[in-house]
């Protein structure tokens, strides 16, 4: 049964969209009255939020590892410290007392539209995301890596939880558009809570159904001269082209002298289809990432049956 849950802004302090939805969202405590749960907004990363840069010392969305939680020493910046403060209040990550559901609303500048980003083993997160799907078919789901154990990202504090992540938004600005389509969706996630609540105490009705998941295989950086710089851009065949095909030998870069591409390459082994998203991600540029890549699955989920339906247009 899902208990607590929490949304929050400001991961990143220049995802402006995000941030002003969790004010808003903080202003309108009616939203959320009569679930079977507590939901609570809160800003994340405030120092962040009010100099409107992405951190202040160092990326807060990978101050999460539950080994870096517990450390006592690991207190050398300011985020490092908040994401400890933000652990007692979400967490203990790893512990019974841990929140049940966290959303965290993010932006980026690549146009990945709604991309959800979950563990590959949460499957209340999926079971959302299939909801979501079936009342707005752009959404997209991506799994952090699944070689690893554990994730750096706020969201993974809980026992359940996503990165809201919407795009193509400039840092700083607010976009209607995608303002409007990630309250409406938020809101019809946390009806699909008190429905998955509903199914439990009443032992179903459950759907069997599938959610397409894209599941993280590498990340590509940039070509890079002798000396580290930059040597090529994204090319203009692949910019703006988030979650679509991606072959060997298809136009991935454009050389600095204007004229020529440089195709993407793959390793000899790598033969199945990979789909390329975050292409171009201003963020990733000191990450040394151009784009990240997937792979496709159908992944198998339970739904709880609800009603009644939502009109996201």
């Amino acid at each position: 049964m899902i208990k607590r849950v929490f949304i929050t802004g400001g991961t990143h302090g220049n995802e402006a969209c995000g941030v002003v939805l969790a004010k808003h969202f903080m202003a309108s405590p009616e939203l959320f009255s009569g679930f079977s749960f507590d939901t609570t907004v809160m800003l994340t990363n405030v120092a962040s939020i009010g100099t409107n840069t992405r951190y202040v010392e160092e990326d807060m969305n990978r101050c999460f590892f539950k080994a870096d939680l517990d450390d006592p020493t690991k207190t050398a910046t300011l985020e490092a410290r908040r994401a400890k403060e933000l652990n007692a209040v979400f967490g203990p990550k790893g512990t019974s007392a841990a929140a049940d559901f966290i959303i965290d609303l993010h932006n980026t500048t690549a146009a990945t539209g709604v991309a959800l980003m979950m563990s590959p083993t949460d499957e209340l997160g999926h079971a959302i995301a299939a909801h979501l799907i079936a009342l707005d078919p752009s959404v997209k789901v991506c799994n952090w890596n699944a070689t690893q154990a554990d994730w750096p990202m706020l969201p993974s504090v809980g026992k359940h939880g996503m990165t809201f992540e919407v795009g193509p938004v400039p840092w700083g600005v607010v976009d209607g558009a995608v303002y409007k389509q990630t309250r409406r969706l938020v809101l019809a996630a946390l009806d699909y809570v008190e429905a998955h609540n509903a199914a439990l105490a009443r032992d179903g009705p459950w759907s069997s159904s599938t959610v397409q998941v894209h599941s993280f295989v590498r990340s590509v950086d940039y070509p890079r001269d002798a000396s580290g710089e930059l040597a090529g851009v994204i090319h203009p065949q692949l910019q703006g082209r988030d979650f679509g095909r991606l072959a060997r030998g298809d136009p991935a870069f454009l050389a600095l002298d204007g004229q020529t591409t440089i195709p993407y390459t793959a390793p000899e082994e790598e033969v199945e289809e990979l789909f390329p998203f975050f292409i171009n991600e201003a963020a990733y540029y000191e990450k040394k990432t151009a784009f990240m890549l997937a792979r496709r699955i159908d992944r198998p989920v339970q739904v709880a049956k609800q009603s009644p339906q939502y009109e996201l247009s």
